[in-house]
């Protein structure tokens, strides 16, 4: 990943924590599946990734990869403390005691566009008045029933975004501009 990316992520991580923080224990489920609404509503609404993350597909449902990464770090997992990822500087600012996260530093907003703001904001409520099993039942999808069934259990942002209601003008466009951010990166 790119240091603006992981910069991304690294504030996403602080802005979903500090929100979450007032309204529900902010735990890794909840954390993960905000990022995941939010990289959905901005894949809709915007036609763009909020985040550039593969989403897999895990047993309690879909998990962006390098976001989950980088709470494994903040937590202390002791599989990925001696590693030499970019990814320990995106914990950088996330506490993690007693199952909980909390930010200890303010996301830098400069990071964060209006609409990447919005899309968090509405995922965050979103997850905040759902509880455990509603998150899980609402994120097992067709999506990630094809996904959890391979080796790779890569979700597919087209099919993410086409179950969200994207019409096929919108995702003929979304696959051409994550086609020319691929040869970019």
């Amino acid at each position: 990943m790119r240091k603006t990316e992981i910069n991304t992520l690294h504030n996403i991580l602080l802005y979903i924590i500090s929100r979450l923080s007032g309204t529900q224990k902010c735990d890794v489920y909840r954390i993960v599946k905000a990022a995941f609404f939010a990289q959905k509503f901005h894949i809709v609404r915007y036609l763009r990734p909020l985040y550039m993350d593969k989403i897999v597909a895990l047993p309690y449902g879909p998990v962006p990869s390098a976001l989950y990464d980088v709470l494994k770090y903040a937590r202390g997992d002791s599989r990925f403390m001696d590693s030499d990822s970019e990814l320990k500087a995106a914990a950088v600012g996330i506490k993690f005691e007693d199952e909980v996260f909390s930010a200890i530093e303010k996301p830098d907003m400069d990071y964060l566009s209006v609409s990447q703001v919005e899309c968090l904001d509405d995922a965050i409520e979103k997850v905040a008045n759902m509880s455990f099993n509603e998150i899980r039942d609402t994120t097992h999808q067709a999506e990630w029933q094809r996904a959890s069934q391979t080796p790779q259990r890569e979700m597919d942002l087209l099919a993410i975004a086409k179950e969200e209601g994207a019409d096929d003008a919108s995702i003929e466009y979304l696959k051409e501009s994550l086609s020319v951010d691929k040869m970019l990166a």
